[in-house]
């Protein structure tokens, strides 16, 4: 990467890094806009692949025990209501279930006929914004309110609504040949930046591509993919590979680069990715100094999975541990540049050399 578009890079990222892009909000559209002007600031052909899906949205929720409140918020996807019972980590019917953020139970949960949970997050000392699937209310607290709740009766009230979120992908491609996917997704969980996950990976696509298009010689054709709707159930690359993509071969995506713990995630919640393209990977970045991390996470979900139900072969590149992830610690101040500027020249190397690999 060359100095003068380095500098730009940093420059340009602050306004985009700094927004919240969670669907249908003003920081979402926002981002929008500013995605195709850079792209059409750096002369890069795109289209838009407009589509929406139906959500319930949160609100607002409260959290009462002995008269006094505690801050929550809902998951993405949560029922609302009012719910009274006793919140217990060792629950039965009739309780409100007490889980970690990223290791709830749901199958306990449904087990046991539970309405509502209430989750904290172990590593750190702050709301975790997440999503459920489940006909449930999930509400998440700070764990320093965790000992002023557990084992007690609790009243919680859940606020949602049922929104159609206006969504697009933005679509750009570079050369000829067998179809290359390089994907990453631009939105993110409500209240939070995600300058990590994954407000640089979708920034850093328009630089890989005009990187690139100098002395293009990949037997490739490189089609870069900037998703919407990650955070709420991968739904961009969902509805790109409706159309079942021809040609294509390999996806390549990119989701929480640019804090330390480097890793290539080997295997997710949908099993394995591929082992090949992982080692390519791994030493292609090693050539240039970069050392990344095998890691197996089989709670990992991203905007591949769709590509590789679809019979592509997959490589995800992350960060593991990325604690900050899905809180407002994930936020401009925590990027690491040194370590953004290492992640662009090692997927720059790796797309060069793809054909020799």
């Amino acid at each position: 990467m060359k100095s003068k578009t380095y500098r730009e890079l940093r420059e340009r990222a602050y306004e985009y890094l700094t927004l919240n892009r969670f669907p249908n909000t003003n920081g979402h559209r926002e981002a929008k806009r500013f995605l195709k002007n850079l792209l059409r600031e750096k002369s890069i052909p795109f289209w838009e692949e407009p589509f929406s899906v139906k959500k319930r949205v949160p609100i607002g929720a409260s959290l009462e025990v002995e008269g006094r409140k505690i801050q929550t918020f809902p998951f993405v996807g949560s029922i609302g209501g009012s719910f009274e019972g006793y919140l217990k980590e060792d629950f039965i019917e009739g309780d409100i279930a007490l889980q970690t953020a990223k290791g709830i139970d749901w199958n306990a949960l449904k087990a046991k006929n539970i309405k509502a949970v209430v989750c904290y997050l172990k590593e750190l000392d702050q709301v975790f914004y997440g999503i459920t699937e489940e006909e449930m209310a999930v509400v998440c607290i700070k764990r320093s309110d965790l000992p002023k709740v557990k084992d007690f009766y609790i009243k919680l009230k859940v606020e949602v609504r049922e929104e159609e979120l206006k969504l697009s992908n933005l679509v750009f491609e570079l050369g000829r040949g067998p179809v290359v996917y390089i994907v990453a997704h631009m939105d993110t969980k409500p209240k939070t930046q995600g300058a990590i996950d994954n407000g640089l990976a979708s920034l850093l696509l328009p630089y890989l591509y005009e990187e690139l298009r100098e002395n293009y010689n990949i037997p490739f054709k490189l089609r870069f993919l900037i998703t919407d709707g990650e955070e709420v159930g991968l739904e961009g690359s969902k509805f790109h590979t409706l159309k079942k993509p021809k040609h294509a071969y390999y996806c390549i995506n990119l989701d929480g680069i640019g804090w330390q713990n480097p890793a290539i995630l080997y295997r997710d919640k949908e099993g394995y990715n591929d082992y090949w393209l992982a080692e390519a990977f791994y030493r292609s970045a090693k050539e240039i100094g970069f050392e990344v991390e095998f890691r197996a996470v089989p709670s990992a979900k991203s905007d591949h999975i769709p590509f590789k139900r679809a019979g592509l072969k997959t490589l995800f590149l992350s960060s593991h541990p990325l604690p900050i992830r899905h809180t407002t610690c994930d936020n401009y101040d925590a990027v690491d540049w040194h370590m953004a500027r290492l992640w662009f020249f090692s997927i720059v190397n790796f797309l060069r050399n793809l054909g020799r690999l």
